[in-house]
């Protein structure tokens, strides 16, 4: 049943060819670019720009899974497929799992090509801790896909739902770190910007990758068991955004189209 659905929504996404376009090959664009700014040529926390902007590109895939489930949801919903799906024996959990598996593959297929890009064209060496790199991705799309089905419910049409994920994108490319840190950013935002969904996976991922505790700012070498110490609190702001978004999907969230 999950697979069916996974299957169907690639069939429906192939026939949107300006959707298409936005989830399957925008996200690759954007992080090529990443690796060919004027950031490239200037270290940043003792490794090189393009390095460090190579490896937070690969997080774009996050924010773009977002508007591809929150997307589906909302069609589906107003079409009263989930309307019909919740007259049969599925859990919940079931009816939602195909929109985030079809989500999830796209973004690890692309995660993938972005990392053998950057791997070639900026350098960037073999990741330092798998694990935690596994970890960091695992939960990347758990709180993307946790956020889209958590918004799903304040989202009244497909159009809308394109509106509502351009800011969603914006603040993460430009306000977790993804290609430029924090530490530019004015004072009275980097906490905030410190507190956004994605940041905490672009640390992740940098530690993972880099083998560095990018909390400090001396970005000091860590061995395997530390890197997931110092990745501690940044588990705890995803899981925080998890619980936060399963909480207004269970109050807000409703089966029937928005506009009956």
């Amino acid at each position: 049943m999950v697979w069916a659905q996974t299957r169907l929504n690639q069939t429906v996404l192939l026939r949107m060819r300006g959707m298409a376009f936005s989830v399957l090959l925008l996200p690759l664009f954007l992080a090529f670019s990443f690796t060919s700014g004027p950031q490239a040529e200037i270290a940043i926390d003792g490794v090189p720009g393009s390095v460090f902007a190579a490896v937070g590109a690969i997080a774009v895939v996050f924010p773009f899974s977002y508007m591809t489930i929150a997307t589906s949801i909302v069609v589906r919903r107003e079409e009263r497929i989930y309307k019909r799906l919740r007259g049969t024996a599925l859990p919940t959990s079931a009816i939602f799992a195909g929109d985030v598996l079809h989500a999830t593959l796209i973004g690890a297929a692309q995660a993938l090509v972005i990392l053998a890009y950057t791997m070639v064209a900026a350098d960037v060496p073999l990741p330092a801790n798998i694990p935690l790199l596994l970890v960091a991705f695992v939960l990347g799309a758990a709180v993307f896909a946790a956020l889209a089905i958590g918004t799903a419910g304040f989202i009244p049409n497909y159009e809308v739902a394109q509106i509502v994920a351009l800011p969603v994108l914006l603040l993460s490319m430009f306000g977790s770190g993804m290609v430029i840190p924090l530490h530019v950013l004015p004072e009275e935002l980097q906490r905030p910007a410190e507190l956004l969904p994605l940041t905490p996976i672009v640390s992740m991922l940098r530690t993972a990758f880099l083998g560095r505790d990018f909390s400090q700012d001396a970005a000091p070498q860590v061995g395997l068991f530390e890197a997931f110490q110092v990745s501690a609190a940044s588990l705890g702001i995803a899981l925080v955004w998890i619980g936060l978004s399963m909480w207004s999907t269970r109050k807000y969230f409703r089966w029937d189209p928005r506009r009956a």
